[in-house]
């Protein structure tokens, strides 16, 4: 995976622009194109089922009675965007995936009480807002691991880095050139034509990392260990 600091990344844009000597698009201007087009690239990755490129997880503990936790005191390195998944650590050290409540089932399970109940099929999650919300209310402290999708990198600094996956900075770049050539009032058909031929190819690229073989078809019954505690979900 190269690495291009926002320096190199802008050096590229102004030279697929035809501007390296112009500052009629300026640096500070140009920065803004960048983080754009490289926040459109995450998203591009994320909904072509790419999001395990980025996905990263925090675990934290709950509290008894509490029903809701912030996601910026659970997610300290304040980047939060999408949950990929929650998990808890349940009948001794086992973890165990939650799944997520329908917003108009946010009181269905409010008198079940216990989180530990083999099947554990009670424990429901739900992002509302800026908050993490849990059904039932938990009993007492248990640790939560959510995995999550970040938001896309911003970089500020000339010295900041991007992580570039095979060769996919070309979007970021092809997206700022035809930017700044809109700004000029230049005629950007060309690179409008190569911007979605690369977007094809990331799509399909992207959708699996692991090449040794598909993705299977989900089996939404198995989330947990059928063989200690039977199926989880009816």
């Amino acid at each position: 995976m190269a690495t291009l600091t926002l320096s190199e990344i802008r050096t590229r844009c102004r030279e697929r622009a035809d501007m390296e000597s112009s500052q009629f698009v300026t640096d500070d201007e140009l920065n803004f194109y960048i983080n754009q087009s490289i926040s459109e690239l995450h998203d591009i990755l994320v909904q072509s089922y790419g999001e395990d490129y980025y996905v990263k997880n925090v675990s934290f503990n709950t509290v008894a009675q509490q029903e809701a936790y912030s996601l910026s005191t659970i997610v300290t390195d304040d980047d939060f965007y999408k949950v990929r998944a929650v998990d808890a650590k349940l009948n001794g050290n086992d973890w165990f995936t939650l799944r997520k409540f329908n917003f108009n089932e946010r009181n269905k399970f409010q008198h079940f009480g216990v989180w530990d109940t083999l099947g554990i099929s009670n424990v429901r999650y739900r992002i509302v807002g800026s908050e993490l919300r849990f059904v039932p209310v938990p009993d007492r402290d248990i640790t939560v691991r959510l995995w999550y999708i970040p938001r896309a990198t911003t970089l500020t600094l000339d010295a900041d880095t991007y992580d570039d996956i095979n060769g996919w900075i070309e979007y970021v770049v092809v997206d700022c050139a035809i930017k700044m050539l809109n700004k000029e009032e230049s005629d950007v058909r060309v690179l409008l034509n190569e911007k979605e031929l690369l977007k094809r190819r990331i799509e399909t690229a992207s959708s699996n990392r692991d090449a040794s073989e598909p993705e299977s078809i989900q089996d939404i019954y198995a989330e947990n260990d059928d063989f200690f505690y039977g199926r989880t979900r009816s």
